[in-house]
């Protein structure tokens, strides 16, 4: 089997005796010895040895203490411990057990015995083993899935699937959609590496998540160069168009600032629409969210009629913004299946917002 075994006794001559009787059926054992506590302790730390036997009377540190402090170790505890003794009191037997024991052997040791209790022990201790290792396998791809989910699901979405096991659909009122486009984006990547441009688009929107999370928002997917996020679905914030609006100028304001120091030079196209929103996953069989509705067409073609680095909203919203913002009156524009509507370009802060709290939605039921 080609197990480590720790054998402690302050008798050489019993460290020889019990080294032979353990290798008698198992010849390639290793087996490593100590004859006082101390030093039984430094190796099991050093070995981690799959079996210990270890003799109960010794001086200075005795085998009860040397059972008690291989528990408390983190890197010990879980090691199978057999302890052995010349005075066969059934009341420290009983306290062995209680302490962390695998089994007890009297002295003097009857080599049979020896072997089927440290054979006994070494089997469930390799079925603890193996049973440990299966546990940390699916504990390490579960982390692994969730930070997978993660990446691709909003936080509230991947916890309704922990619960109910399903995104059912849900329509979502007075939502502000907020659809963010870069410009000249397929000229500009053209002649760009796989890497730079993976590069790019990391850190670009790495920092739109921030102000996306910094208001309450929520980033829905990316689509290519394409950009879009919601707020108002998940969490409650007290002034939601103001909060949107304040995220879509961040980001504009986070892409002028990088410009200055970053060799690539990007300008970019925002558009808001606010309205009710649907939200489920496409089939059954894919989990990626997706919204849906008017709304969330409305705001990608106020994106796409936007001049690059605007910001562009509706005429609902323009007024619960004209309160924080200036906007900028355009001319109105005709808009598929909508017909000619206003449109206003959001320009500059009118004053400091006031930053609110938000609630967080709990988890949608089938509505």
């Amino acid at each position: 089997m080609g197990n480590t075994i720790l054998i402690v006794d302050d008798s050489e001559l019993d460290l020889k005796l019990i080294s032979t009787v353990i290798r008698n059926n198992e010849p390639f054992r290793t087996i490593i010895t100590a004859n006082n506590g101390e030093e039984a302790c430094r190796q099991a730390v050093r070995h981690q040895p799959d079996l210990v036997i270890l003799d109960w009377e010794m001086p200075d540190i005795d085998g009860l203490e040397v059972l008690r402090i291989l528990k408390k170790n983190e890197l010990t505890k879980d090691l199978p411990v057999i302890l052995m003794s010349g005075v066969s009191f059934t009341d420290k037997i009983k306290e062995a057990f209680s302490v962390g024991a695998a089994d007890f052997i009297p002295k003097p040791i009857h080599p049979e015995e020896l072997q089927a209790r440290a054979e006994a022990v070494l089997t469930n201790y390799a079925n603890f083993k193996s049973l440990k290792d299966h546990a940390n396998q699916l504990t390490l791809a579960n982390l692994k899935n969730e930070r997978i989910l993660k990446s691709i699901l909003p936080l509230p979405i991947l916890m309704q699937i922990k619960e109910y096991g399903s995104i059912p659909p849900k329509r979502y009122k007075d939502c502000v959609a907020i659809f963010v486009d870069m410009v000249d984006f397929t000229t500009k990547t053209g002649k760009m590496s796989p890497g730079v441009l993976l590069r790019e688009l990391h850190e670009l929107f790495t920092g739109f998540d921030k102000v996306i999370d910094e208001h309450f928002c929520t980033r829905i997917k990316t689509v290519g160069d394409a950009y879009i996020a919601v707020c108002g679905m998940f969490y409650t914030p007290g002034n939601i168009e103001i909060e949107a609006a304040s995220a879509a100028v961040k980001i504009r304001d986070y892409i002028i600032e990088r410009n200055k120091n970053s060799e690539i030079k990007w300008e970019l196209k925002i558009g808001l629409y606010n309205g009710d929103i649907i939200g489920s996953s496409v089939s059954p069989s894919n989990l990626n969210f997706d919204i849906f509705g008017e709304t969330v067409n409305m705001a990608s073609r106020f994106q796409a009629m936007c001049e690059p680095m605007q910001i562009n909203v509706s005429e609902s919203l323009s007024k619960p913004l004209s309160e924080a913002y200036k906007l900028v009156t355009r001319v109105p524009k005709k808009v598929k299946g909508k017909g000619v509507m206003p449109m206003y370009y959001i320009h500059k802060p009118l004053k400091e917002i006031e930053k609110k709290e938000a609630v967080l939605i709990p988890a949608p039921s089938m509505q």
